[in-house]
């Protein structure tokens, strides 16, 4: 025990002094600040210029009136804002009409004219005359239309992704296609000729529907009985945090795994090139070294997950959201995180001792990387219904539990104990499983060179007796 002990702290601290850990842990929360900072930076940069939307509008009658709307909308948030034309290095909102012009198209008579001028719309989007045009469908206000694609209001751009295009316009759009559908049922409107609304009304329709007398929407935990048996309201939850809880405990675990365990890999053929591992096994048995390179490896991993789940915590607590971060939480992040170094640990060694240099290991690492990142793209469809039949059969899978359990266990408040408590035996058997074919592998490998070994040579050295 001893020797392993002895093992485990030259690990850890060759691992711990390395300038490329001390840059590892400090550039990672750097670069998830840049991340999420960088739009708000880019924003600043951008050199604001007015931009041209052209609206057609084939409805019968006179339309819409979609233009007059949003030019009225785009007066009143300049007036609420307290500027009349936003100024180089301001930040927008996404979806602000400050910088947006409106130009109305003349209406065609046919489908074949309408074709035409959308060609020769597009050809303005494309020189850059203008940033996009919308097509409002001739049955667009219609209660029932025969015809869908008649009835749409379809988007055209050369950009991948026009934030303020779609949150400014088209989203407006649809909700003031919507208002005048409506207009035909309402009785107040019988003595008008076309049964439309005008661009002032729709202007004060949207703004009384924008406005909220109250909290509006409220997010809670579902209610429970307290020590006495009384019902008491669930804890209103923290909506803009409770979706990033499973994300960042996932993403944390993943980065630190590939942080921890994966230089085990190039460690052990290093020590196999520079006949290192001649000496070590002069002084300890096989099993002693590996035992002793996966506790190192375990303790750089929980140092790392230490430091960035203490940040998390503390930015949480400084931004008041630490009230929806339950206690158990932490606790379950750590035993995952512990038997997915230890698992993924044992298989990069296993690789590392079976090869002899980086390029032969590279072929034998895809299984491992690939059953280390197939769970990532679970991810989503888990968080999003993290009691369904996929979550709980993809998290009692051993190579992707850490990652799906921890996602489960995060994302469902409510989630049976046995079940965390399940996945966690099942990675802790192999676990031990693995340690005991990479031990295997170790003792033989440790020492040999040249050519890497096929499957059936691993099989060998893994049942052999000696």
């Amino acid at each position: 025990m001893n020797k392993i002990l002895v093992i485990a702290v030259r690990e850890f601290r060759a691992a711990v002094m390395n300038k490329a850990f001390l840059i590892s842990l400090i550039m990672m929360p750097v670069m998830i600040l840049i991340s999420t900072s960088a739009s708000h930076v880019a924003q600043g940069w951008k050199n604001p210029k007015v931009r041209s939307i052209a609206i057609m509008d084939r409805t019968p009658g006179k339309g819409v009136d979609a233009v007059p709307t949003l030019e009225l909308l785009r007066e009143k948030e300049a007036g609420q804002a307290g500027v009349k034309e936003a100024g180089p290095g301001s930040v927008l909102m996404p979806g602000s009409l400050s910088l947006l012009k409106f130009e109305p198209v003349r209406p065609p008579t046919g489908e074949k004219e309408a074709l035409q001028a959308r060609y020769e719309l597009g050809r303005r989007v494309a020189t850059g005359e203008l940033a996009a045009f919308f097509d409002i469908g001739p049955a667009a206000v219609e209660a029932q239309p025969t015809d869908p694609e008649k009835a749409a209001v379809t988007y055209y751009t050369d950009r991948a992704l026009d934030k303020d295009v779609l949150l400014g316009v088209g989203v407006k759009l649809i909700t003031l296609v919507q208002l005048q559908r409506s207009a035909a049922q309402n009785p107040l409107l019988l003595m008008r000729k076309d049964r439309r609304y005008t661009p002032e009304e729709m202007v004060t329709l949207l703004d009384a529907a924008g406005k909220s007398t109250g909290k509006g929407l409220v997010q809670r935990d579902l209610p429970a009985l307290d020590e006495s048996g009384q019902v008491v309201e669930g804890r209103e939850v923290q909506s803009g945090l409770r979706p990033l809880v499973p994300i960042f405990a996932t993403i944390i675990l993943f980065m630190v795994v590939l942080i921890g365990a994966s230089p085990q890999l190039q460690g052990v053929i290093e020590e196999k090139m520079n006949r290192i591992g001649e000496v070590l096994l002069g002084s300890a048995q096989p099993f002693q070294i590996l035992a002793g390179k996966l506790l190192g490896m375990t303790a750089t991993g929980l140092v790392l997950s230490m430091v960035y789940l203490g940040g998390g915590l503390m930015a949480a607590r400084h931004w008041n959201l630490a009230g929806d971060l339950r206690w158990d939480l932490p606790l379950w992040f750590v035993v995952f995180q512990v038997l997915a170094l230890l698992l993924y640990g044992s298989l990069f060694v296993a690789v590392g001792s079976a090869c002899s240099d980086m390029k032969q290991a590279q072929t034998m690492l895809m299984p491992v990387s690939l059953s280390f990142s197939l769970p990532l793209m679970f991810l989503l469809p888990v968080m999003e219904d993290p009691t369904g039949t996929l979550a709980r059969v993809a998290s009692f899978v051993p190579l992707a539990t850490p990652t799906l359990m921890l996602c489960r266990v995060a994302a469902a408040p409510n989630l049976p104990l046995w079940e965390p408590l399940l996945g966690a035996v099942l990675v802790l058997l192999t676990t031990v499983a693995a340690i005991w074919v990479a031990g295997r592998i170790f003792r033989i490998g440790y020492l040999t060179t040249g050519k890497a070994p096929s499957l059936l040579e691993l099989s060998r050295w893994i049942f052999s007796r000696s």
